[in-house]
């Protein structure tokens, strides 16, 4: 098998160590020595569970040994489990800002295209507002006056034409 079966040897001059990430497995091998569990922690959690279970019967271990040596193999998984979890927690928080810069970039493309969409609009509103003024301009009734903007509006046709439409109830008087 390629981890160890027996735990470290006791560290000279007492228990003490680094602290920081490492602490509790630390613990654990101390708890495990303490007990004389004749395995060593990184076996008790990285070995398959068929594996583990086939150990342990073969060490005919106590009742107390037992509960620890499961005891250590949950703590070490769960600790692996909650690493893979921030991982990726990590990975999703960097593929959505990724995303976000792409809505971002495509928000700001968006508001360039109304802005010009809205300046077309605008200059399509004065060309229309300019021919109206010259139809205007160029129309005249049977006494051969001007039609007046504010008494007539110029309509179009779905078929693209364009007709002469009194604005309100009358026209002028004298109409034919």
């Amino acid at each position: 098998m390629p981890a160890p079966l027996l735990g470290p040897p006791p560290a000279p001059g007492g228990l003490g160590g680094p602290r920081g990430k490492r602490e509790s497995s630390t613990r654990d091998a101390r708890r495990a020595q303490a007990l004389r569990i004749p395995l060593a922690t990184e076996a008790i959690v990285n070995l398959p569970v068929d594996d583990f279970n086939e150990l342990v019967s073969r060490h005919r271990l106590s009742e107390q040994q037992l509960a620890l040596a499961r005891d250590i193999r949950r703590r070490g998984k769960n600790k692996v489990a909650a690493q893979n979890c921030r991982q990726r927690k990590l990975e999703n928080v960097a593929r959505l800002e990724g995303e976000l810069g792409g809505l971002r970039a495509e928000r700001q493309r968006l508001a360039g295209e109304r802005e010009e969409v809205g300046r077309q609009l605008r200059q399509a509103e004065r060309r229309v507002a300019e021919l109206a003024r010259q139809v205007f301009a160029a129309l005249r009734d049977p006494q051969d006056r001007p039609y007046s903007p504010d008494e007539f509006s110029l309509r179009q046709t779905p078929d693209g034409g364009v007709y002469l439409e009194p604005c309100g109830a009358g026209g002028r008087e004298g109409d034919d």
